[in-house]
């Protein structure tokens, strides 16, 4: 498995992709909170697509309904655990690289693990993965018959307006690139390169970094070299103010996509609106 904690992943997050780190099967890793200063971190954008907060409240809300109509058969369902805020990584906690001391000092350029509730829901489902097989008829469904999870994911998606998701992502990726082309990024870039420099560190930009394929091909636990290195691109990110730049930038871009496109992100935004207004009406309903 690829270790590395790269930017180009964080197109991901920003769609409402969860992305968890691994726990140690030693259980000598453990989970490392964001930082408040990365919790902070927002993007225009932030109005139209869900956090990883967010989606994990969409599969508990339904979680909660494939139990109800698993019990309908005569059967239970193991639910996900209830998510919590802080045991979710933000949105953007790698969305410019690894950008906090502690995690490169620890990982290096791979993410850290998720927290025990995250192990938790990876354990759930792999658990499903072993269901009796009239627990996984109901589940799934079988020819003619639709199962629990179909039911519910249709429960939580009715009423809500069709969008295209990809054209989100094309938004998405256009501004992250154009972000990284911004004049006062360049230069940001380029006071980062010479601060690595000046730790005998030859990297044009910290996306190259991140890339070395010195650990982007490594497997296992990250080495001294990739540690010091990712701990060398914090302290320089820091210097060169890089995270505020970039992040200014990528904040005009994006503004400027929703004053070109206001019809597009007007749709974004209900189908948000919608989705999590449903889910909280399901949470509702179970007393969650």
């Amino acid at each position: 498995m690829n270790r590395l904690l790269s930017v180009a992943g964080a197109l991901c997050v920003a769609l409402g992709l969860a992305a968890c780190g691994v726990q140690d099967e030693g259980g000598g890793d453990r989970y490392l909170p964001a930082e408040q200063r990365v919790r902070s971190l927002t993007l225009p954008f932030d109005e139209y697509t869900l956090s990883p907060f967010e989606m994990r409240t969409l599969d508990y809300a339904e979680d909660l309904l494939v139990r109800d109509c698993m019990r309908g058969h005569g059967m239970d369902w193991q639910v996900l655990p209830v998510p919590e805020e802080e045991g979710t990584d933000p949105a953007h906690r790698r969305r410019y690289g690894v950008i906090e001391t502690q995690v490169a000092q620890q990982y290096g350029y791979g993410a850290p693990p998720g927290a025990a509730d995250e192990v938790l829901v990876e354990e759930t489902r792999e658990d499903r993965l072993t269901l009796l097989a009239t627990e996984h008829r109901a589940a799934h469904g079988s020819e003619g018959e639709t199962g629990c999870l179909e039911e519910a994911a249709g429960d939580l998606t009715a009423g809500v307006p069709d969008m295209d998701y990809d054209l989100l992502n094309s938004y998405i990726h256009a501004s992250f690139e154009a972000s990284q082309s911004a004049p006062p990024v360049v230069d940001a870039f380029s006071a980062w390169s010479t601060c690595m420099a000046d730790r005998g560190l030859d990297y044009p930009t910290p996306t190259e970094a991140s890339a070395d394929e010195r650990w982007t091909e490594g497997e296992g636990d990250p080495s001294t070299q990739e540690r010091e290195v990712a701990t060398a691109d914090v302290a320089c990110k820091e210097d060169a103010s890089v995270v505020e730049v970039w992040g200014e930038a990528e904040a005009a871009a994006q503004e400027g996509l929703i004053e070109e496109h206001p019809q597009d992100f007007a749709l974004f935004a209900q189908v948000r609106d919608v989705r999590l207004e449903t889910a909280r009406t399901v949470l509702e309903r179970f007393g969650s």
